[in-house]
């Protein structure tokens, strides 16, 4: 069973000793989630990070910046930042010792027209070989997070025309339930499960992007189901759960050792 925590603040030190706890790895969101410490002194806290997980054997993901990139973009200059953010995080999470790195395709749902959808999906293709180069030169795989894409059909269709080793998925089931157009959570892992490397879990009320422990009240997924089909891909992915606190984080860890030992 490969678990992982994600770690949203710069200062991960309580989520490595939780980590250890549970023999489980982490998730590092700090550089995704704070975009601003790309523009600062970023080596210095990468220096943090590298000691604190000094003599740390569970594995290590990185999340990368994804408020307001848009790698498919019709201006080239909004593309260009968008790049140099993305370069930027793959740096980052080798010199971390990460394995994986989530990107988000950021397709925008409101925008229904079929000649945006192709040449989003295009511009989508050109970039992630791109990248999927960098990352493979640099050990990394990049894994591409569903956000508001509302069927798995837009991220598969990328990949399968990337066709590298290096861009694979990340299957984030809470936007799955929260976003997908009418598409059953059994259809997007019919359609993604060759690609799979990475997930994020977390429970919602149905309403909006909660991050919820896996079992709270209300939540509409129903984890004690989702998670034995997550268990039987055909390649197990990296399982990191999603939530803002430490607490919610245990608990979802107990949540999952007790499913498991039933």
């Amino acid at each position: 069973m490969r678990l992982a925590i994600a770690t949203p603040c710069p200062d991960i030190a309580p989520y490595i000793a939780l980590a250890r706890d549970y023999g489980v790895g982490i998730e590092i969101q700090a550089y995704g989630y704070n975009p601003g410490l790309l523009d600062g002194d970023w080596s210095s806290l990468v220096g943090q990070h590298r000691r604190l997980l000094e003599g740390f054997t569970g594995e290590i993901a990185l999340h990368g910046a994804f408020y307001d990139m848009s790698s498919a973009s019709e201006d080239p200059q909004i593309v260009r930042v968008t790049r140099e953010r993305y370069l930027l995080n793959l740096r980052i999470a080798a010199e971390l010792g990460a394995r994986h790195v989530v990107f988000h395709a950021n397709y925008l749902p409101w925008i229904r027209n079929a000649r945006y959808l192709r040449r989003w999906t295009q511009r989508q293709v050109e970039f992630w070989a791109e990248m999927g180069a960098e990352a493979e030169r640099l050990g990394l795989v990049i894994a591409l997070e569903n956000m508001w894409e509302p069927s798995p059909n837009l991220i598969g269709r990328i990949l399968d025309w990337v066709g590298s080793p290096a861009v694979r998925a990340c299957l984030d089931v809470g936007h799955a339930y929260l976003y997908s157009d009418s598409v059953p959570f059994t259809g997007w892992l019919a359609r993604l499960k060759e690609v799979i490397i990475h997930c994020h879990i977390n429970n919602h009320r149905g309403v909006e992007d909660e991050h919820l422990p896996l079992d709270a009240p209300g939540g509409v997924i129903d984890y004690s189901s989702v998670l034995p089909l997550l268990w039987a891909l055909p390649s197990p992915p990296l399982i990191s759960l999603e939530m803002e606190s430490l607490d919610d984080l245990e608990r979802s860890l107990r949540f999952i050792v007790e499913l498991r030992s039933r």
